[in-house]
């Protein structure tokens, strides 16, 4: 289920460094719950953070006792402490940093059949003015994505009989 995985998807995201930042912030979920309830922008400058919010899911299952889950959600990259326009040279590296550390993990260390960016035409939409919570508004990205996680035998399947 997606405890067992979720922060795996932080892991993988606070692994992202770019030229002019420090390591990404990427609070977990479930490990240490860390995950804000606001932000302050003047600390984007150095520490880009990214935000996991899953979205929605769809279970198959079947008599043979395989469940499959089908999650979607979006991960907020909050990378810049304003919207300066001065600042957008320094953003156009993050959409090939996103897209290079989701290819590389498309497994979460084993512990999902796969994880990829979603097939929407803003798979990767940015940079746009984000905000989260009172604080001003600033550069930032939206991904999407869509996880696949398959469990054999670990569920009983009745007949409904």
């Amino acid at each position: 289920m997606i405890t067992a995985w979720i922060d795996a998807v932080q892991d993988m995201w606070a692994g992202i460094t770019a030229p002019g930042f420090d390591a990404v912030n990427a609070p977990y979920l479930i490990k240490r719950a860390e995950f804000p309830a606001s932000i302050d922008p003047s600390q984007l400058a150095l520490n880009p953070l990214a935000l996991t919010i899953p979205g929605n899911v769809q279970f198959e299952y079947s008599a043979g006792g395989q469940l499959t889950g089908f999650y979607q959600g979006v991960t907020e990259f909050h990378v810049a402490p304003s919207l300066d326009r001065a600042l957008i040279p320094s953003l156009l590296v993050w959409p090939g940093l996103i897209v290079t550390a989701a290819a590389a993990n498309i497994k979460l260390g084993g512990l999902v059949h796969s994880f990829m960016l979603d097939g929407s035409d803003d798979q990767i939409l940015g940079p746009v003015a984000l905000q989260y919570g009172n604080e001003s508004e600033h550069w930032g990205f939206i991904v999407r994505w869509t996880c696949k996680e398959v469990l054999n035998g670990q569920f009983t399947v009745g007949t409904g009989e």
